[in-house]
């Protein structure tokens, strides 16, 4: 006579879901620290731009005893200062006293678990740079923008 129990779970499934629940819990907990750690790469690589940009404004002011005239000029301290393909020059504005520039500044920073794409990517971030002499000495005052303001936008208003 055969003997049938319903409702009863075999001891090895009963294992075998123990051990699928456990390794996806540790998937889930390991993609949530890598996103973390990714996220604060990106903000670290986002704020590094604004010291490539007091770099920038030092490099000019300690260069010229008046503002910067000269495209050229803005251009060569841009390269120096933010590295070659790391500053893009989008607008100047020069006036007698004073001259505007607006630059943006690119970061590199390591993605996590780049299975999909490139292990590394780029910040971008938008600059007003105001290069101004007074009586007494040369300024360069620097403005951040938003990681939601894009260059060409700033540049088209500063116009």
């Amino acid at each position: 006579m055969a003997t049938s129990q319903t409702g009863r779970t075999a001891p090895w499934a009963k294992a075998l879901g123990a051990v699928l629940l456990a390794l996806l819990a540790a998937i889930i907990v390991a993609y949530s620290i890598a996103g973390s750690r990714e996220t604060d790469r990106k903000h670290s690589a986002f704020e590094a731009t604004r010291t490539d940009a007091q770099r920038f404004a030092d490099s000019v002011v300690a260069q010229r005893s008046a503002p910067p005239a000269s495209r050229q000029d803005i251009q060569a301290a841009l390269d120096t200062s933010a590295g070659n393909k790391n500053g893009l020059l989008y607008s100047m504005q020069p006036a007698e006293r004073r001259t505007k520039v607006v630059i943006q500044l690119t970061r590199s920073y390591q993605r996590s678990l780049a299975l999909f794409g490139p292990a590394e990517a780029t910040v971008d971030r938008c600059f007003t740079v105001i290069f101004e002499v007074d009586e007494v000495r040369r300024l360069g005052a620097i403005t951040a923008h938003t990681s939601d303001e894009r260059c060409s936008e700033v540049a088209h208003q500063n116009s």
